[in-house]
């Protein structure tokens, strides 16, 4: 990896096109926006269209535990941790659509799983696949998981709406529920434990097996008409289907296809092969036999091969992670710009999903800081660009026009692409700015979850107290955990605050993820990443005097940046208006931080988002406070079943669950660094103890 990385000086270019690009979008869109309505979200689940906005008035979380949802209908019932929100302001931050077009929502309802006529959608399975289940209520009135939301269908040329998609939102991948002692915690801003590329791999494979068995077939056609997805069962509506059901097969198994096995032109990637009906475990095969050759090696040995580890082996997030830079990298500067073959580049550095209180109130996002939470007149453009990268690389769709259309075919008609006219200034996309600008205000008024008293065991608060002594550098001068996680007390956790980075070599932790993100050239390839349709354009679409783009790309981030600003210039009106409700940072910035670092958090709610580390390779607390020689090199994730002795979840596979086989032997999965005695692991083990119980309290 090191030796197509460009170091500080790759990282800052990314930045200054980021801090460059955005500002002046937001320049322009202060003197030609007024503003647009703010009152309701769109929501494409509801005949109307919207729903209004819950009065949203943020109050201090007391951190009392309350029912959400009492058990019926075979639902168990739900708890949740008072973090300043009402039950009204959780459905709409569950439900709010972003504008992610992973499945038509009809399709979604409708399609059984590919082994059996259960829908796909049935809350078992759900579970199965780590997300949690959700009642009906007007913003789920079809009891859809929570974070699996609904754009409206765009309108086409003729100004008709088309269809409605469903896709995840923030919610999906940070929202969690923990069981303990018979009672379901929901935790809203933790770390999900769903496993995205299994629930990807499983609707393809549900799809197609659906498209090719006729019994399949017509039921889930008899699903749509009765539902009212499709007027009639007509030979014709049948052909139409069936179409449109092949593009969108293929559309899926590309999503994967690029993200695990990168370049078609790499190496063989089961996911070439037929799906059939075990699209994942097809991959999953192939890499334990690859790691099964290479297990036999030590550690060092593997992280000195670290090249030929990657260019055959790909870890599997599994639960509660994902490769999400990699796969917005892949999106944005591959399918996007129409060179994949090119820019396709594996994405092998799954991290954790971060928690999202605080976030807004930081001034860098991102496991590596690279996003930075800017303000400009007003305007949050910081994390309204940040959240519309999200909503590209998770199923947002993007018209990229090019300067030369001649040199780049177009689909004719495709029901999968972004309709209607080409705007005056930027890119049509599916991205809902508006709801954007909801969801970041609603967030800046998120807290931390306190631990809960009552569903779990009490705090020892004389242990606790010992515990601050060590935390703090007060009973032991080589252990200061303050240092890195400032302490932030809770009447303080709306203000703005500076993070910590901590470079990879100082902290010693898996650097694939930072090295990933300074990537050069495709290590793939050897090669530039080719510029597409972005060739001619200059770097923020309104930079007339800045040069265009030649053949090639500085870095991927340019391609992420120019699609982020035409995507925010495309709607004024919106995005002015989203703009101001991005709630945001209004300090200074670290202009000379080394991108090849991971920001230290203030640990508020840390027991409620195992596993640790950024790549979630530490199951508990007590394994983080572990010498690194000495932690669990194997281990199972996506139980919901919490320890709040060692806080963290069970680490044994689970019946009627699918667990993660968490393997630490491997580049992207190494359980190493945030070791030694200024990081706790030579401590006591009642000191250890006591630091665990003060780390409860915050």
């Amino acid at each position: 990896m090191i030796p197509i990385m460009c170091g500080a000086e790759q990282g800052g270019m990314v930045r200054k096109t980021w801090i460059r690009t955005l500002p002046l979008a937001a320049f322009i869109l202060g003197l030609t926006a007024c503003g647009a309505d703010t009152s309701h979200v769109e929501i494409g689940s509801v005949p109307a269209g919207k729903l209004p906005v819950p009065k949203w008035q943020a109050s201090n979380a007391m951190g009392g535990v309350a029912e959400l949802a009492p058990g019926q209908d075979g639902w168990a019932g739900w708890w949740g941790v008072d973090q300043g929100w009402s039950a009204d302001q959780r459905r709409a931050f569950w439900f709010t659509p972003q504008g992610s077009w992973m499945v038509p929502y009809g399709w979604l309802l409708a399609v059984e799983q590919a082994n059996n006529q259960e829908r796909f959608l049935a809350p078992a399975n759900m579970e199965r696949l780590g997300y949690i289940p959700a009642q009906k209520d007007i913003w789920n009135p079809e009891a859809l998981p929570i974070g699996f939301t609904v754009t409206p269908g765009a309108k086409g040329p003729d100004g008709k709406p088309g269809m409605a998609w469903a896709g995840p939102n923030c919610a999906a991948c940070h929202t969690n529920r923990l069981d303990y002692g018979g009672k379901s915690l929901i935790i809203d801003g933790a770390p999900s434990l769903g496993d995205f590329y299994r629930l990807n791999a499983e609707l393809l494979d549900a799809l197609l097996v659906t498209s090719e068995q006729k019994d399949k077939f017509d039921r889930f056609v008899t699903q749509l008409v009765a539902k009212g997805f499709i007027p009639a069962d007509t030979p014709a509506a049948r052909n139409e289907l069936l179409g449109q059901m092949a593009e969108h097969q293929i559309w899926l198994a590309e999503y994967l296809r690029r993200n695990l096995c990168g370049s078609h032109q790499s190496k063989e990637c089961p996911v070439d092969a037929k799906p059939g009906v075990s699209t994942y475990d097809a991959y999953e095969a192939k890499n334990t036999a690859l790691k099964a050759n290479l297990r036999i090696q030590t550690l060092e040995a593997r992280a000195r091969q670290d090249a030929i580890i990657r260019d055959n082996y790909v870890p599997l997030p599994g639960n509660g992670r994902i490769d999400a830079i990699g796969a917005i990298f892949n999106q944005v500067s591959g399918y996007n710009i129409a060179v994949p073959e090119a820019n396709y580049s594996p994405s092998n550095a799954p991290v954790s999903y971060p928690f999202l209180w605080g976030a807004p109130q930081s001034d860098v996002v991102q496991w590596n800081g690279f996003a930075q939470n800017t303000s400009v007149l007003g305007i949050g453009v910081g994390p309204l660009g940040r959240n519309t990268g999200e909503v590209l690389g998770v199923y947002g769709r993007i018209r990229v026009t090019p300067n030369d259309p001649s040199k780049y075919t177009v689909s004719d008609g495709s029901f999968e692409d972004v309709p209607g006219k080409d705007p005056r200034f930027g890119f049509a996309s599916t991205v809902l700015t508006m709801n954007l600008g909801h969801i970041e205000n609603w967030l800046s008024s998120l807290r931390s979850p306190r631990w809960p008293d009552g569903v779990l065991p009490a705090i020892d608060k004389e242990k606790a107290a010992r515990g601050a002594q060590i935390y703090n550098g007060k009973q032991d001068e080589k252990v200061n955990c303050s240092l890195c996680h400032q302490v932030i007390a809770r009447k303080d956790e709306g203000e703005p605050y500076k993070a910590t980075l901590i470079q990879t070599s100082v902290i010693g932790t898996d650097p694939a993820m930072a090295d990933n993100f300074l990537l050069r050239l495709n290590k793939e390839t050897g090669l530039e990443w080719e510029s597409g349709k972005l060739e001619g354009k200059r770097p923020n679409l309104v930079e007339f005097w800045a040069k265009p783009y030649g053949t090639t790309l500085p870095d991927r981030g340019e391609a992420l940046v120019v699609q982020v600003a035409g995507v925010l210039l495309s709607d004024f009106s919106n995005t002015i208006s989203a703009g101001r409700l991005s709630k945001t940072y209004t300090g200074s910035f670290d202009k000379g931080a080394d991108p090849r670092s991971y920001k230290a958090r203030p640990l508020t709610g840390i027991w409620a988002t195992a596993p640790y580390l950024h790549n979630g390779s530490v199951p508990t607390l007590a394994d983080l406070l572990t010498d690194e020689k000495r932690r669990p090199t194997s281990f199972h994730v996506g139980s919901r079943q919490f320890d709040p002795v060692k806080v963290g979840y069970q680490t044994e596979p689970e019946p009627g669950r699918e667990t993660y086989e968490f393997d630490t032997g491997f580049p992207g999965n190494f359980n190493t660094g945030h070791t030694g005695r200024l990081y706790g692991t030579e401590l006591g083990d009642d000191d250890k103890l006591a630091l665990i119980e003060y780390l409860k309290t915050l």
